[in-house]
């Protein structure tokens, strides 16, 4: 099939591309998705995929169902990469990554969707294509071809839109990373908001874009670290900080009977109330020499572990023993900064994303990703710390033992 009913084909089955994966994309990120590279409702892999396996079962329609399958799949397999590494060669961007899945090539195909694009193959040339052909042929041959010039122009026209916006978005991209830490909230919440339709279409970039942000934080949080590295010993020595600017912004929350308890429940080799302590500490220091919001940063990091039980055996009405404290405890602790304080947005967004990425959604600002740093940076040192004391403690037994 050439000419009109070819681009008439062409546009039905993209558009029917675009309804599974509108709803398929609806379904999982549990909200409305306009999926796909281009603007309108079309996604032209669809639809060269469904003329190419028309073509070929031209050729093998008298062949073994289970072969027709298997040339299906490698087909449209073969598709699909090649349209990942089009966009990677192109524009550096990984718009699908199947690396978590079993059986999987280069992160671009996997086995269980080539078998689900065979499946979908096999009703195409059966049911659907039949049904389609046998319209297509009725249609006016006037009436198709000025519609298939008319798709023809609207196409060129939203894959040129399109490509525009792949290019700036790698190029918004490119300024976020390098001016990530000086931009304040507002611009940043500007620059991704530009990216929603595109985060939307292909999830897979939003957590390309998270990783990023937070590698180039991580970096620079890093090496503000080792230059106060020196002061963190001495808090973590004295186990209280010894700014009153800093003490001045928190200690309504260390003096308040609920938060006092946390001295009660062990954490890693300390109680949760110093291990709180050193977390906003930390935070706060960093915050402030990058020009932050260092009130949120050490307040939020105060409260990020705000729970009330001990987390190594638990049967609390907050927890039962049936529930995984690592996801569940920075609602817990948010449950009860709110009860108990006022906290605003950037600090609620600390305490119930600071155990990203064990929680599935990524913090929203630059505090909070360095509060999670800090808190794992806190964290390894403490068990690093409970490890020495242990193998000291062990040798002086067996010092004694031996004597």
């Amino acid at each position: 099939m050439i000419g009109r009913e070819s681009v008439i084909l062409f546009a039905f089955y993209s558009f029917v591309g675009w309804v599974i994966e509108a709803v398929y994309r609806s379904v999982t990120q549990k909200r409305p998705v306009n999926p796909g590279f281009m603007y309108g409702p079309f996604v032209p892999i669809y639809g060269i995929g469904a003329l190419l396996v028309i073509t070929v079962d031209n050729f093998i329609a008298t062949f073994p169902l289970p072969f027709r399958f298997l040339i299906f799949g490698i087909i449209l397999s073969a598709i699909e990469f090649a349209a990942g590494a089009i966009f990677e060669r192109f524009f550096n961007l990984t718009l699908w990554d199947y690396s978590n899945s079993p059986f999987n090539f280069k992160g671009k195909i996997c086995l269980h969707f080539s078998l689900a694009w065979a499946a979908l193959a096999l009703f195409l040339v059966h049911i659907l294509h039949p049904a389609t052909a046998s319209i297509v042929d009725r249609i006016d041959p006037a009436a198709g071809l000025a519609g298939s010039i008319a798709f023809s122009a609207y196409c060129a026209v939203d894959v040129a839109y399109s490509v525009v916006s792949l290019r700036r978005f790698r190029k918004n991209l490119a300024y976020l990373y390098k001016k990530y830490v000086s931009l304040n909230n507002l611009e940043i919440e500007r620059i991704i908001a530009s990216f929603r339709r595109i985060l939307g279409a292909f999830p897979n970039l939003n957590s390309y874009l998270n990783s990023n942000l937070s590698e180039h934080l991580r970096e620079r949080v890093g090496s503000v670290i080792e230059r106060i590295s020196g002061t963190l010993e001495e808090a973590r020595r004295n186990r209280r900080p010894e700014e009153e600017e800093y003490l001045g912004i928190v200690r309504d929350i260390l003096d308040h009977p609920e938060f006092l308890r946390l001295k009660d429940f062990f954490h890693h080799n300390s109680s949760i109330y110093e291990h709180a302590r050193i977390v906003s500490y930390l935070s706060y220091r960093v915050c402030k020499y990058l020009g932050l919001d260092y009130v949120s940063a050490a307040r939020g990091g105060l409260l990020h572990d705000f729970f009330l039980y001990d987390w190594r055996n638990h049967d609390e009405p907050d927890l039962p023993r049936n529930k995984f404290h690592g996801p569940a405890h920075p609602r817990i602790a948010l449950k009860n900064a709110v009860k108990y304080f006022s906290v605003n947005e950037i600090e609620k967004d600390i305490i119930v994303k600071h155990m990203w990425p064990l929680t599935f959604a990524p913090p929203r600002y630059r505090e909070s990703f360095i509060v999670t740093f800090a808190d794992k940076f806190v964290s390894s040192s403490e068990f690093i710390d409970e490890i020495k004391k242990r193998r000291e403690n062990a040798g002086e037994k067996r010092s004694g033992g031996d004597e």
